[in-house]
């Protein structure tokens, strides 16, 4: 027997295909590293950066955790946890944006709610657009090893050392406010690591610096270290103000990364750290305090 629709009824099925269809196509232009799109980090302006993996968002802290997103339509919302400190976090906050536009190297969002409004917004801008760029690819090398370090601060930083060789295997020592003491190894999962390699991809090596210090102090130093087949690069960094974004984004990851790589305690790989004066070594001097 032919079934023949109505109008009204194959109009109906049309539109309830379509929320669906726009909403994959944000799910995947989505995905990726944004930056405000003024790249140069101006005390005077708001500066933001958004990174979205699969169905995670990480966004406006160094050492953020990874909050879940959704996208319905053109909304975006972003569900997130601030840390209190090493072992609690505050209540859930739903941070909700409108999209106004998402292509392959644009996202313009709008604050929705007096909550995101509140975060988001200035007295300046108000609920005027964010205009965030993709960060895309500035080299395309392979990664050797990585030894990377975090400091302690004046607050609940996480402090930690690691190095993860080419397949993803790392040696991990937790020292102070991570979820894990002491030594351990395991492996990262695949996709895991592509994203920290995605990350060096998107930093500029070439034009690296020796050292960044922020304007202030009491804060957090890291260091890292990235060894290539021709070259290795390092660069440290004080306070989360001069550096590339691209490096800022990096280091955010790091230092979630040891989370997922399965990670078992282990002692003996306390002589398999491969840069174990890098560890150790000094780090950039604080900026003096205002007024000395």
């Amino acid at each position: 027997m032919k079934i023949v629709l109505s109008p009204l009824i194959l109009c109906a099925i049309l539109l309830s295909c379509t929320p669906r269809k726009a909403n994959e196509k944000y799910q995947n232009d989505i995905q990726g590293d944004w930056v405000t799109d003024f790249v140069k980090n101006d005390a005077n302006k708001q500066f933001y950066i958004f990174s979205f993996r699969d169905s995670l968002c990480s966004f406006a802290y160094p050492s953020g955790i990874q909050s879940a997103f959704t996208i319905h339509d053109d909304t975006l919302d972003i569900f997130h946890h601030t840390v209190r400190d090493h072992n609690s976090t505050a209540p859930e906050k739903n941070y909700r944006f409108r999209i106004l536009r998402l292509d392959h190297n644009n996202l313009t969002l709008i604050p929705v709610g007096e909550n995101t409004i509140g975060t988001f917004g200035t007295p300046e801008n108000g609920t005027d657009p964010i205009l965030l760029k993709k960060i895309t690819p500035k080299n395309d090398l392979a990664i050797q090893r990585i030894g990377f370090y975090s400091g302690p601060c004046f607050g609940a930083c996480p402090s930690m050392y690691m190095e993860i060789d080419s397949d993803g295997n790392m040696l991990f020592d937790g020292i102070r406010y991570t979820t894990k003491k002491g030594l351990f190894s395991g492996k990262i999962p695949t996709a895991a690591w592509q994203k920290i390699k995605d990350n060096i991809h998107n930093t500029d090596l070439e034009k690296l610096s020796k050292e960044y210090k922020a304007r202030w102090t009491d804060d957090q130093a890291c260091r890292i270290k990235i060894q290539t087949a021709d070259t290795t690069y390092e660069t440290n960094v004080y306070g989360f103000d001069k550096e590339p974004v691209a490096l800022r984004i990096l280091f955010r990851n790091l230092m979630e990364i040891y989370k997922s790589a399965g990670l078992q305690q282990d002692s003996t790989i306390v002589n398999k750290f491969a840069y174990p004066e890098f560890q150790q070594s000094g780090f950039p001097t604080p900026p003096a305090a205002l007024g000395r």
